[in-house]
């Protein structure tokens, strides 16, 4: 069973951007949940949406980041299952 859902790649996208980001839109899916207004949290998964993630350098003096590719597939999901428990009410 693999347990790495975000590989590590250099040139990737910064770590704390993304756990940032995540961290957001998991606190919006915990809301969306408990039942807290669509109006409200509509707004905010906005501004997480805009928030930028920024690429590590690249090369061979490169920083380790996380896949770009598997980053935006795992937001994705999370913004799919975001708008399907606001649905769902």
């Amino acid at each position: 069973m693999r347990s790495e859902v975000l590989r590590s790649e250099k040139g990737g996208y910064n770590k704390t951007d993304v756990l940032t980001k995540i961290d957001a839109l998991n606190a919006l899916l915990m809301m969306a949940e408990e039942g807290v207004d669509s109006s409200k949290i509509l707004p905010e998964l906005e501004k997480v949406r805009q928030r930028p993630m920024r690429k590590e350098k690249g090369g061979f003096f490169g920083t380790i980041g996380f896949s770009a590719e598997d980053t935006d597939k795992y937001t994705a999901a999370l913004e799919a299952k975001l708008m399907n428990a606001l649905s769902d009410r």
